[in-house]
């Protein structure tokens, strides 16, 4: 076996007439000639040896392709971008030699033993807000929808990692081999930049497509073809799309609605046979409420959007129109819509659509509590419930409808008439204005900050009264 030293020393001992000859006035590259045959090898001889001829290295009777970095010059070496033509071909004639001495196999290998810190039991917490998945440990109620139901406020919920009981810390040892191959030199030092790639790719991509066409099947070490210059950047790929809102959906950012709340007299949960009594007026005409710099008016439900911007629906598509921030637009509370079981995704499950019954949030109280009463189905098909996941089996006071773009925001955006409106659509956070007043949600704070203490209550309350709304009920 030849040593490794001695290899290291045949980087640039290898020479030969140049594959893909280049012009030496223009620096412009010419197709290779075509040849039709086998490839020749160097005769091994009998003795070790160790050698080049043409771009072939020959160690201990083994042939090995051995590039050469001028044949690969895929551009000008002179003007804008040589640096990066010429350090392109560094890195193809570096990795194709290294490729080929690693099939010579390893020339030595060793052991090493590693360490790695692990643990059980409860070495480290995380506080959340109770979620679906989570066991709910405070007061619970089953009403007449025969579903169980969380009274009072959304809990903590606290997950131990990597498991429970007692915190134990230690180390694994594994043993890791180390296997050493034969380098042809070391690696280029320069780095080819985006700028002087583009031809490099250019003229790599039509020779390789002119060689698959003159031959069969490729030969290895032929070396009429290309190498690939993989430490080039390469541009990325243009996709033209003539008109990008001719098929689009939209992306909402956080969604809150503000609406006017009502109330209801007499009536059954699960009936929903109740009498709707209209919002308490503030004044003559109109109730009005202030959010920010603007004026809410009665009976008008208004959504507002962090941020809203739509997209072609194409693979490879493009943003139709621009990206707008912080939108009010109001609705007629009959012009809203919610989508039951609907989840968001690059190929979204557009879910069913159901008119939105604002009577559902009314508050009703139950023994020592007073929340809204969602009924099953609704809540079972909002955002916060897995759409095939059958652990999410308790109403909590989490319910987050989904609500399909209304025409309104579609207004935003003179481009985005035709997208798509039941695609990605908003998981909305209901906010009543109350006594004139809309407040817009915070965000969310320090979770082991929203602990609270919850008194017990008696099992199987009786139901409160629920309304049934005056329009066609989302039931």
């Amino acid at each position: 076996m030849v040593p490794v030293i001695f290899t290291l020393a045949l980087l640039g001992a290898a020479s030969g007439n140049p594959v893909i000859p280049k012009d030496a006035a223009s620096g412009s590259i010419s197709s290779p000639a075509s040849s039709s045959g086998p490839i020749t090898l160097p005769t091994p001889s009998s003795e070790p040896t160790c050698y080049t001829s043409s771009q072939w290295l020959v160690i201990s009777n083994t042939s090995v392709f051995w590039p050469t970095s001028t044949d690969y010059l895929y551009g000008p070496t002179t003007g804008p971008g040589a640096s990066d033509v010429i350090c392109a071909a560094q890195w193809m004639q570096y990795n194709a030699r290294s490729s080929g001495l690693s099939q010579l196999g390893p020339t030595k290998t060793t052991t090493v033993t590693v360490y790695t810190p692990t643990s059980t039991g409860a070495c480290r917490t995380s506080i959340h807000p109770e979620g679906y998945s989570d066991a709910h440990t405070g007061p619970m109620t089953t009403l007449c929808d025969g579903h169980a139901r969380a009274l009072g406020p959304r809990e903590t919920a606290t997950a131990y990692y990597p498991g429970t009981g007692p915190c134990s810390t230690f180390s694994l040892s594994a043993v890791e081999p180390t296997t050493l191959y034969r380098e042809p030199s070391a690696s280029p030092t320069c780095r080819a930049e985006l700028e002087g790639c583009i031809g490099v790719w250019q003229t790599y991509s039509s020779l390789s497509s002119a060689y698959a066409a003159s031959v069969t099947s490729p030969i290895p070490g032929d070396t009429r073809s290309p190498l690939r210059p993989q430490n080039c950047p390469n541009t990325a790929r243009d996709y033209p799309e003539e008109n990008p809102c001719s098929d689009c959906h939209f992306i909402p950012g956080t969604a809150t609605m503000f609406y006017w709340p009502v109330t209801t007299a007499n009536g059954d949960l699960c009936a929903q046979n109740g009498t709707t009594i209209p919002a308490t007026p503030t004044g003559n005409g109109p109730n009005t409420a202030i959010l920010d710099d603007h004026t809410l008016v009665s009976p008008s439900i208004y959504l507002s959007f962090t941020s809203i911007n739509a997209w072609s629906n194409n693979r490879h598509g493009h943003q139709c129109g621009e990206p707008h921030y912080n939108q009010l637009v109001s609705l007629h509370p009959t012009a809203v819509t919610s989508l039951r079981d609907h989840r968001n995704a690059r190929y979204a499950y557009e879910g069913t659509p159901y008119p939105f019954n604002f009577a559902e949030f009314i508050p009703q109280t139950i023994g020592n509590y007073t929340q809204s009463l969602i009924p099953w189905p609704q809540y079972r098909g909002g955002s916060q419930c897995p759409l095939y996941d059958p652990s999410c089996t308790m109403v909590r006071d989490d319910y987050l409808p989904y609500i399909e773009v209304p025409d309104a925001a579609a207004e935003i955006d003179s481009h985005w008439a035709g997208c798509s409106r039941r695609w990605l659509v908003p998981a909305v956070t209901m906010v009543p204005i109350i006594d004139g007043t809309a407040v817009a949600p915070t965000p969310t704070g320090d979770p082991e900050a929203m602990a609270f203490e919850v008194d017990a209550v008696p099992e199987g309350m009786v139901a409160a009264p629920t309304p049934t709304p005056t329009t066609e009920p989302g039931w």
